[in-house]
C-alpha cells in the first residue's frame, strides 16, 4: 500500500515538476514606451519537450494592468526533441502608473491537472501627455456651436425595409389579382390611344398607292395581335376570318386584299380602312368588358 502511495506521489508531483523545469518561457513587449490607450504587442514564447501538452492564456485571463484586445499564434517550430510555440497578445492600458509590468504563465497539462509555469516579467514606460499638474493648467472655456454629422441609423432602415416587405407580400396576396387587372386595363387603354393616333396619321398621309394601304393593314394586324394575343401578322386573310365569324369583317378583309393585290382603287380603300378602324375599336371594347368582369 505504501509503495502505491509513493508511486502516485511521484506521478502527480515529482515527475510533472521535473518536466516543468524543462519548459522554458520568455516574454517581452514590442516597444519600451507607451501612451494611454495605445495598443502594444506582448509576445509569450514557450520552449518545451516534444510529446507534452502546453496551453497559453486566452482572452479570459486577467492581464492587469493591461486590457486584452486580440491575439495571434505563430507556427510551431519543432526538432527531434523539443518544440517552440509563440503567441502575440495585443494589449492596451488606461492605468496611470509610469512603469507598467506584465508576465504571463503557460500551463503544463499532466494527469488531468495543470501546472502554471511563469515567464519573466517585462516592463515598459508610460509616456504622459500632460506633464504639469492638472490644477495649474489654465483651461479655456468655449461655447461655440460645432455642427456634428448625424449617424445613419441602419437598424431603423432594416426594420423599415422589413415592414415594407411584409406589407408588399400582404398586398400581393390579397390584392395582387386586382392590381394586375387594373394595370392590364391601363396598358390596354394606353396602347389603344396610341393605335388610334398612329392609324389617323397613316390615313392622313394618303392611300394613293397599294404600298401605303398594305402598310396600314400591317399596322392594324400588329395592333390586334398585341390586343388579343393571336398571330394576326402571320395569318392569311382566310385564316383570320375564321377567328371572328362576322360577315362584314370577312368582306372587308377580302376586299382589302383584292384592291391591294388586284385592281387598286383608292376611293374604295378609304371606306375599307374606316371599317378596319371600327373593327379595331369594337375588339378593344369587347376585351375591356371581358377584363372588367373577370
Amino acid at each position: 500500500m505504501l509503495r502505491c502511495l509513493v508511486t502516485l506521489f511521484l506521478v502527480f508531483t515529482v515527475i510533472p515538476q521535473a518536466v516543468g523545469q524543462e519548459v522554458k518561457t520568455r516574454a517581452y513587449f514590442s516597444k519600451d514606451t507607451l501612451q494611454i490607450g495605445e495598443p502594444v504587442d506582448f509576445t509569450l514564447v514557450a520552449d518545451y519537450p516534444r510529446g507534452i501538452e502546453v496551453l497559453f492564456p486566452d482572452s479570459t485571463y486577467n492581464f492587469t494592468p493591461f486590457e486584452y484586445l486580440d491575439k495571434s499564434y505563430l507556427s510551431t517550430v519543432s526538432d527531434v526533441s523539443r518544440s517552440n510555440d509563440s503567441v502575440v497578445y495585443r494589449l492596451t492600458t488606461f492605468e496611470l502608473d509610469t512603469i507598467q509590468k506584465l508576465g504571463l504563465p503557460v500551463f503544463l497539462i499532466s494527469g488531468g491537472d495543470s501546472i502554471a509555469i511563469e515567464s519573466n516579467i517585462d516592463s515598459l514606460y508610460l509616456q504622459h501627455l500632460i506633464t504639469s499638474e492638472v490644477d495649474s493648467l489654465q483651461v479655456k472655456e468655449t461655447i461655440d456651436y460645432h455642427t456634428v454629422s448625424r449617424a445613419f441609423n441602419y437598424p431603423y432602415l432594416l426594420i423599415a425595409l422589413g415592414i415594407l416587405l411584409v406589407i408588399g407580400i400582404l398586398v400581393a396576396v390579397f390584392f395582387g389579382k386586382e392590381i394586375k387587372r387594373r394595370y392590364t386595363l391601363y396598358r390596354m387603354r394606353k396602347s389603344h390611344l396610341k393605335f388610334l393616333e398612329t392609324f389617323k396619321q397613316l390615313q392622313s398621309q394618303g392611300l394613293e398607292s397599294s404600298e401605303k394601304a398594305e402598310h396600314l393593314l400591317g399596322y392594324w394586324k400588329a395592333y390586334l395581335e398585341r390586343l388579343e394575343g393571336l398571330p394576326y401578322t402571320k395569318l392569311t386573310t382566310r385564316e383570320i376570318v375564321t377567328i371572328d365569324q362576322n360577315q362584314e369583317f370577312t368582306d372587308t378583309l377580302k376586299n382589302m386584299d383584292s384592291n391591294i393585290y388586284g385592281n387598286y382603287k383608292s376611293a374604295d380603300i378609304k371606306n375599307l380602312v374606316v371599317r378596319l378602324k371600327e373593327f379595331g375599336i369594337d375588339r378593344f371594347s369587347k376585351k375591356i368588358k371581358e377584363l372588367k368582369h373577370v
